[in-house]
């Protein structure tokens, strides 16, 4: 309860101190990030939660990272479901659309994720060493330290001798990179031809069939909230910030595991904040590159 209460008061303090940008008519790049005049980074976000999808909702992150939702709507919502919730799971299609979850599980399961747990994880440190042996990487994760694919990065791959791989604790050597990453790009290399067979486990399936899976947790061990990517075959999924998880992550495993069926994403929009405002912003068809700003929203 305390926790909720502050969380209320933090997101109406921040709220009032906005200002706001008068060109009501003018299109706002699609991934522009609007920083207000405290500093206080803000971006949109689509977000389904229990069915429902609340759709640009402006958030920033208080000083450990957690979410700041700076809308009437699910600012509330989150407040008295999520923020004392330390088993939610967010399945990220982008770094503007997100699902939660209320754990890992449910998660996996709802997005049709087949994880084959008789199949055993490589330590990274050791993944690595098989890798400069010479075996082709069929899928790989980029960890960056920064937004936008900036500073110290690290990059771990799956290949034909390892499928699943995963690091325990961040902070160990040689990553020392504990509540560091706030971006990542996810490739899959993996052939997307049915005629082609890979083997996980004890099964095999069409290579067209196999997707790279990235889930990242908030705390070591596997512990603690998770974030999931999903890169299907002959893909790149890029993440120029992981909502909820930006400086947060202390463990995470890569894996291929047997594709499962994914709802489409809705078009991210920016926002422009305002003296206890927020415009209203809509995708614009005329332009699929920018957003128009509708109509301002009373918080």
């Amino acid at each position: 309860m305390k926790k909720t209460l502050l969380y209320s008061l933090l997101v109406a303090s921040i709220a009032g101190l906005w200002s706001c940008s008068n060109d009501a008519d003018v299109p706002v790049p699609q991934d522009e990030e609007i920083s207000t005049r405290s500093g206080e980074l803000v971006e949109c976000l689509n977000i389904t939660y229990k069915g429902k999808t609340y759709q640009n909702v402006p958030t920033s992150y208080d000083e450990n990272g957690d979410f700041l939702f700076l809308d009437s709507e699910f600012s509330a919502i989150y407040a008295e479901e999520l923020a004392n919730d330390l088993d939610w799971s967010i399945s990220a299609k982008d770094s503007h659309n997100i699902t939660f979850y209320p754990d890992l599980k449910n998660n996996l399961d709802s997005n049709g994720i087949e994880v084959d747990e008789s199949i055993e994880a490589v330590d990274a440190a050791l993944a690595v060493a098989l890798t400069r042996a010479g075996y082709n990487d069929l899928a790989e994760v980029t960890l960056y330290d920064d937004r936008d694919f900036k500073d110290r990065n690290y990059s771990f791959q799956l290949n034909d001798s390892i499928i699943y791989t995963e690091v325990a604790n961040l902070k160990n050597k040689p990553w020392e990179f504990n509540d560091k990453c706030s971006s990542l790009i996810l490739t899959n290399n993996m052939p997307d031809d049915p005629n082609k067979i890979f083997k996980l486990g004890y099964f095999e399936y069409p290579c067209s069939e196999i997707e790279a899976v990235f889930i990242g947790y908030d705390d070591r061990n596997f512990s603690d909230r998770t974030i999931t990517c999903v890169a299907p075959p002959t893909s790149v999924k890029k993440y120029p910030s992981l909502p909820g998880f930006n400086d947060k992550m202390s463990s995470f495993k890569l894996l291929f595991a047997k594709k499962g069926q994914y709802q489409p994403s809705i078009t991210p929009a920016a926002v422009i904040c305002s003296r206890g405002k927020f415009l209203k912003c809509s995708f614009d068809s005329l332009n699929p590159s920018f957003i128009r700003i509708n109509n301002e929203i009373d918080i």
